[in-house]
């Protein structure tokens, strides 16, 4: 008999962790499928966030690598609505220092 209750059994006990559950496995795939229309450097220095109220949030590891994934929002935008199935009109970017 195992010590621990299955995740499966416990999210299903617990919807709204099943569904923060569900989220992060959405967004880990979105962000792997974005950020390989990106250039290989960049790509490594940016992450997808969040999806939220009609908007990519991405961090950047700094302004200067901000700036070049901002040059990138249409694609981003577009891929985002035409393959992935989302509704998003904006992509805003953050600074977020990995040492932070």
């Amino acid at each position: 008999m195992p010590r621990y209750p299955a995740l499966a059994d416990v999210l299903q006990d617990m919807p709204i962790v099943a569904s923060l559950v569900e989220k992060a496995r959405l967004l880990e795939v979105w962000d792997q499928r974005l950020r390989a229309l990106l250039p290989p450097r960049l790509a490594s220095e940016c992450q997808l966030a969040n999806v939220r109220k009609g908007q990519l949030v991405f961090l950047a590891q700094s302004p200067a690598w901000a700036s070049k994934l901002r040059l990138l929002s249409r694609q981003l935008l577009d891929e985002a609505n035409d393959n992935l199935g989302l509704e998003v009109q904006r992509l805003t970017v953050k600074v977020a220092r990995p040492d932070a």
